[in-house]
């Protein structure tokens, strides 16, 4: 049995990741001070194959492993693969990230025997820590794992090691954009998001990037996104309609894109992975709060930010899909005021 503060025998560790770039980034405060703790044992992580590049680098983290995230039979058949692979690996104790079901269930069929998670849902958990109080940062609410195995838990921010082979592939990648002009600096604008109610209009980000360009003749913008975003992106380049701004959206891997990013000035974002990213990667951002609580997701890299939040009279965190004051949380924070921040950085 696991026992706080001990190992309890613990030699091989499986911890099943979240599903999403920016939570992912939240739980390597997590996996840093696990390894810090116990330097020798072996930690490996299972996580959507998405997001596999994102723990590629990780120095604390031994084995990857790829967890099937598909609907259907076809599922089935790769969670099969998974435990059948994975027993081999003989590991003796696993975390969950967030407590699931189905996923204590395929570690117990994994022949896992300590499993930790959080409590709340009917799992099958060996050690079961109280559910974290909703209002803390997400990445205090998994900290709080390690303080209950006895672990120090005072190192708070999340950091990204960018390879040096991404970091020359984005140099190329800008060089072929237009991008990269001799003396100029560059400042990425990230207008998309998972979710669309976080997103600032795309008509703010065009107004914004012309403000930067009207204003600082030695700076070049670069925007950036997924496959998904690249009509976004050819449409804020084709509203400012002028040199300096180069859409780079679909462009990137996810290395190549934290590249860009620790490259970059500026990254101005709202909430959304690539904003934590850029700031796990070192890079000042200027981070855009809505329906969304910067208190319990705003950045925590190792890079400055400075966080806007429209301060409309609205419950925050809001996860309203439907709107009846039409966005306003997104919408009122103006141009103006965007642009008068990053004045006092760039």
């Amino acid at each position: 049995m696991f026992r706080p503060g001990k190992t309890g025998g613990m030699k091989r560790l499986l911890i099943f990741e979240l599903n999403w770039l920016g939570d992912i980034l939240f739980s390597f405060p997590l996996i840093k001070a696990i390894r810090g703790r116990y330097p020798d044992i072996h930690i490996a992580c299972a996580v959507v194959p998405r997001y596999r590049d994102l723990l590629e680098y990780n120095p604390w983290v031994d084995e990857i492993m790829d967890f099937p995230d598909e609907k259907g039979l076809h599922s089935f058949f790769k969670k099969t693969s998974f435990i059948r692979e994975t027993r081999k690996k003989g590991f003796d104790s696993c975390i969950f990230l967030k407590t699931s079901v189905t996923k204590s269930w395929i570690s117990g069929l994994c022949g896992i025997k300590n499993r930790i998670g959080f409590s709340g849902k009917k799992a099958d958990l060996t050690v079961e820590i109280e559910s974290p109080d909703p209002g803390l940062h997400r990445v205090e609410q998994l900290l709080l794992i390690a303080k209950h195995m006895g672990i120090d838990t005072a190192d708070t921010r999340y950091e990204y090691p960018v390879p040096r082979r991404a970091l020359e592939s984005a140099e190329r990648i800008l060089t072929a954009a237009g991008a990269g002009s001799y003396g100029k600096r560059l400042v990425v604008v990230n207008p998309g998001g998972n979710w669309p109610p976080k997103r600032w209009p795309a008509v703010n980000f065009s107004e914004l990037v012309k403000k930067i360009l009207d204003n600082y003749p030695d700076i070049e913008v670069v925007v950036t996104g997924s496959g998904k975003d690249i009509s976004l992106a050819s449409e804020i380049a084709e509203r400012v309609s002028r040199p300096g701004c180069i859409p780079l959206a679909g462009q990137t891997t996810l290395n190549e894109l934290a590249a860009v990013f620790k490259k970059s000035s500026l990254v101005i974002s709202a909430d959304s992975g690539p904003l934590h990213l850029a700031s796990a990667a070192g890079t000042f951002t200027v981070s855009l709060f809505g329906p969304t609580s910067s208190r319990i997701t705003g950045p925590r890299g190792k890079g400055g930010n400075i966080i806007i939040q429209s301060g409309i009279e609205c419950d925050v965190p809001c996860y309203k899909t439907l709107c009846d004051k039409d966005y306003e949380c997104m919408k009122g924070i103006t141009v103006e005021k965007v642009f008068e921040k990053i004045k006092s950085i760039v």
